[in-house]
């Protein structure tokens, strides 16, 4: 991991274009006000707004349409011991809070801007911990947070994840994707082989938890599929849940082969298939299914995208409203954060009606309390998942 040195004195001063009325914490190079000396990118910097209002502490990189992303509303003295105790605050949520270690060991520990750490995301996963930064200022911080880390958690293997789109864009130095750490999770009474820091994500959906245990109270007496299923949890859930019936599918088959893997030290009684969900559904019979989980990866990367992503989405949800069997349910999710709750539904109601289908939302949710939605910072919620019964 880089690391910067502390900075010793005050911070170097930017100065905003704008009056700045709210408190979102990004401002993109065209609102700020090119500094009088050169700052690498990266640099912590003190700003205020046109007026002179001090705004907080940032990080500036102005090789990025997106230069400015705040961490506080105050001036930092001293940055690295700022993100340290961060960190402690956000472990304290999780832990003794939410008390999430008496139903997972799995679990998102630092939100990015949610929790105050601009581009970077945390997830424990079992005995491992795994980092996807996508902020060059953030990325020039993390040692001490790793040292912090193996501290509190004796014995846990730490892993750096890059998005790739904001690396680019970052102008960060191109890190080697790290090995795979084999770990093993526990949810709600369920256990998963997890190869940390590999596949989509960080490894592990940690964000579904509470999606999952919904889809176990829901499937008795039912027959599920379960698509683009990845590691198989909502599979095996619907199993537990005492399902009829559960098949799960992925274009993956190193994910088919984990979900595999994962019913049989569970000792549930899943059928896994290799398929493309799309194919897979214009081939089912109708009325197979009463319970259809669509759980596609990230379409959306970009607002670029917008348009033909919906697009899939919408195809995807079509053919699940058309085959599912009269009263029975889809669970629908998008994990693509350009996509608001109002695109996402609107993509619903079009799809229902090119079904032919009544439709109806009994819950509309997204991910769980240790993802946390900043409101300052819509950006924070990306996760919509909507269980629909359709008629």
């Amino acid at each position: 991991m880089t690391r910067r040195p502390n900075s010793q004195g005050r911070l170097p001063e930017l100065r905003l274009k704008i009056r700045v009325h709210g408190r979102h914490p990004w401002f993109y190079r065209k609102m700020i006000q090119k500094p009088d000396a050169a700052l690498p990118a990266g640099t912590p910097a003190i700003v205020r707004d046109r007026d002179g209002r001090l705004v907080g502490t940032g990080f500036y990189n102005p090789r990025a349409e997106l230069a400015l992303r705040m961490f506080a509303d105050d001036v930092v003295a001293d940055v690295q011991a700022h993100f340290v105790q961060a960190l402690r605050g956000a472990v304290q949520l999780r832990e003794d809070a939410l008390q999430l270690p008496r139903i997972t060991d799995a679990y998102r520990l630092v939100h990015a801007e949610a929790d105050g750490f601009p581009g970077l995301v945390l997830d424990k996963l079992g005995t491992a911990f795994v980092a996807q930064v996508s902020s060059l200022g953030m990325l020039q911080q993390l040692e001490p947070l790793g040292e912090w880390l193996l501290q509190k958690y004796p014995g846990s293997k730490l892993a750096l994840l890059q998005d790739k789109d904001w690396a680019e864009r970052e102008g960060m130095e191109k890190l080697p994707r790290p090995p795979a750490i084999a770990t093993t999770v526990r949810e709600h009474g369920l256990t998963y082989a997890v190869q940390a820091g590999t596949g989509h994500k960080t490894g592990f959906f940690a964000d579904q938890r509470d999606n999952r245990l919904l889809v176990r109270n829901l499937a008795k007496g039912r027959s599920v599929l379960d698509l683009c299923c990845n590691s198989g949890g909502f599979a095996m859930n619907a199993a537990a849940g005492g399902a009829s019936k559960v098949v799960a599918a992925d274009l993956d088959e190193a994910m088919v082969e984990q979900t595999r893997t994962n019913a049989g030290q569970n000792k549930l009684a899943i059928t896994t298939l290799h398929g493309d969900a799309f194919d897979l559904l214009r081939d089912a019979q109708q009325g197979a299914h009463e319970l259809i989980v669509l759980d596609p990866p990230k379409w959306v990367h970009h607002r670029d995208e917008l348009e033909s992503g919906i697009a899939r989405y919408a195809d995807l949800n079509r053919l699940g409203i058309e085959k599912v069997a009269r009263g029975g349910l889809v669970v629908t999710c998008s994990c693509s954060g350009s996509v608001s709750e109002g695109d996402f539904l609107r993509m619903l109601t079009g799809a229902a009606a090119a079904a032919g289908r009544d439709a109806r939302v009994l819950y509309l949710r997204g991910a769980g309390p240790d993802h946390p939605v900043a409101l300052e910072c819509p950006e924070t919620r990306y996760l919509k998942v909507a269980v629909l019964q359709v008629r």
